[in-house]
């Protein structure tokens, strides 16, 4: 129901803004529309993560969570050069804006970010989810834009400048290329398997357990943004210590420690 009233919205804005011909308001529309393709990421994400591994699949469906969030991020950061293209060809031929039009949907998109910004967050207090938070920081960018719109229209009334609203654009398109710069580049390490975990660290604290004499093929990587996974080759002497008394302090020194 969230992904639907966001785009309805989305397209109000989209709309309104072309026509009251403000270039802030189109822009502020492709960034929540970028708030649909985010929620729709994350419904995607939760509907195939409860799906078991099939034996084409033997990780599962997690990677279309990542997948998703690095089209949504090159999409994000196309949409910027577009507005500052369209903000810079604005400056050389300037347009008519229609106020009245673009303060009203201004309004309106501010009350719905709030109402679903304060939903968000009563929903994170319930359950604290990656996917939840990442959403709430979205609808507060957007509820920051729509103070702007707002700031932008009253200004443009009282002194004429309309370039406020191109300065704003330009504002807007620069949040735009911030966050699809982060959402792709975070997307882009996860799909080239990199990991921040050091796997010598790993392997040393490893080698330091009694009966442990080597370790070697270690390959550590994200599957999602949550979830690490690692395999590896350890060779136990069995005259110090039982496998399954080595497997089992392995396996805490990486949950313990690193978080795998």
């Amino acid at each position: 129901m969230s992904i639907i009233i966001t785009l309805a919205f989305a397209l109000l804005e989209l709309f309104g803004g072309i026509i009251s011909n403000s270039l802030a308001l189109i822009g502020d529309s492709f960034h929540m529309l970028s708030d649909v393709l985010a929620l729709g990421a994350s419904a995607i994400a939760i509907y195939f993560s409860a799906k078991k591994p099939t034996d084409n699949f033997t990780f599962g469906y997690l990677r279309l969570e990542v997948i998703t969030a690095f089209v949504n991020g090159l999409v994000l950061i196309a949409i910027s050069f577009y507005m500052i293209i369209e903000g810079i060809l604005s400056i050389i031929y300037p347009r008519e804006i229609e106020l009245k039009t673009m303060l009203g949907i201004s309004i309106i998109v501010l009350i719905f970010n709030i109402r679903i910004t304060l939903v968000l967050h009563k929903s994170l207090k319930e359950e604290n989810n990656l996917n939840v938070q990442s959403a709430i920081w979205h609808f507060i960018g957007d509820l920051i834009n729509s103070i702007g719109l707002i700031i932008s229209a009253i200004i443009i009334y009282f002194t004429g400048y309309k370039i406020v609203d191109v300065i704003m654009s330009i504002f807007i398109s620069f949040v735009l290329f911030k966050g699809g710069y982060k959402i792709t580049k975070k997307a882009f390490l996860i799909l080239m398997d990199y990991s921040n975990i050091n796997i010598k660290d790993i392997g040393n604290d490893i080698l330091n357990i009694s009966g442990v004499d080597n370790v070697h093929e270690s390959h550590l990587w994200n599957t999602n943004d949550e979830e690490k996974t690692i395999t590896m080759h350890a060779l136990i002497n069995s005259n110090e210590i039982n496998y399954r008394a080595a497997n089992q302090k392995i396996k805490n020194i990486l949950k313990d420690k690193y978080s795998i």
